[in-house]
């Protein structure tokens, strides 16, 4: 009840600001991870000062936990950082090192502290990605390793170690620290398979919306061939007018207009205000021309046929929503 009660808290409004779905569900699964990290963190403060009084390294803990808290309560983490989001998840994991290797120093290396890292190796592919982060991902797995073999193979003995730890109480210590270890293991390997069902869902939403895009373009084109019959033309009209349009002739548009004479009136009753060039894109998309294809037939770059475009857009007061082939084609 607590951790339903306490999730429901930080997360608040995160699913209504996030536009993108996925987006939506990993800032949850991120947020879950950490406030579980926030629970583990602050159990095992409680239990040093408990059982072993050492004041110092529980309100060290204390601090760490309350820094989980601080993430957690960062609305839309992975939109508002951006590029900092990174190298903020590197600086925490090379934090997360050093703190375990500072205890598996301070407790005489006899307390299982060295089983954390093994949870740190397992947490990276929850946060990055291996195709695109492979560079961050080596850092820190180079970082963790050496970390683990400098603090396995040297004792030093000339740093303050734990006053507050007999010999009797390691073996206590060693159990509960090989049990969080155990908790954070499976902890991780639960979120990541989180993250991989998010990974297939979106991968099966884009493959569906790519399908949708594909059927639209079917559709258009063959609206635009039963306008073209509708209009008594034959295949070889047809043919004509697009090889025509494909090759720039100037003769194009005086073709088009006979054998579409309503179209350019249609359209000037919308805004008379149009010019020549705009009229003549706008037949081209009339043929479904997609932007690549209007640049080549036009001899224009891309990003002119997109302002182009935008201008026509405006003028004919389309809403964005609206494909703009699909609207000519219908007039």
């Amino acid at each position: 009840m607590i951790y339903k009660f306490f999730f429901k808290m930080i997360n608040d409004g995160v699913a209504e600001k996030t536009e993108d779905d996925f987006e939506s569900n990993y800032q949850n699964l991120i947020n879950r991870y950490l406030l579980l990290l926030f629970f583990i963190f602050l159990f095992y403060s409680i239990f040093i000062i408990t059982f072993f009084g050492d004041m110092l390294i529980s309100i060290f803990l204390t601090v760490i936990t309350f820094f989980w808290l601080f993430l957690m309560a960062i609305k839309e983490k992975t939109r508002r950082f951006g590029k900092m989001l990174k190298i903020s998840i590197i600086s925490i994991f090379i934090l997360l090192t050093i703190i375990v290797s500072f205890f598996n120093i301070y407790t005489y290396k006899n307390a299982g502290v060295e089983y954390f890292y093994f949870c740190l190796l397992f947490a990276v592919p929850f946060f990055l990605n291996y195709k695109k982060d492979s560079f961050s991902i080596y850092f820190i797995t180079l970082t963790i390793s050496i970390n683990f073999i400098v603090c396995l193979y040297f004792d030093f003995d000339s740093l303050p170690k734990s006053r507050f730890l007999e010999k009797d109480d390691f073996r206590t210590v060693r159990l509960w620290n090989i049990l969080f270890s155990i908790a954070s293991f499976v902890m991780d390997i639960v979120f990541i398979a989180q993250k991989d069902a998010l990974i297939k869902g979106l991968i099966v939403d884009t493959k569906m919306k790519d399908s949708t895009i594909k059927d639209l373009v079917k559709t258009n084109t063959e609206l635009m061939k039963h306008q073209m019959l509708i209009n008594h033309l034959t295949e070889e009209n047809i043919q004509e007018i697009l090889s025509l349009a494909e090759n720039n002739s100037p003769l194009f548009f005086e073709k088009f207009q006979v054998f579409f004479p309503h179209f350019v009136p249609d359209i000037l009753k919308i805004n008379p205000n149009l010019i020549h060039s705009e009229l003549y894109f706008c037949a081209l998309m009339k043929l479904d021309f997609d932007t690549k294809k209007i640049a080549q037939c036009t001899n224009n770059s891309i990003r002119a046929v997109e302002s182009k475009k935008y201008r026509i857009r405006k003028k004919l007061n389309i809403s964005s929503e609206i494909n703009i082939n699909s609207f000519l084609i219908n007039i």
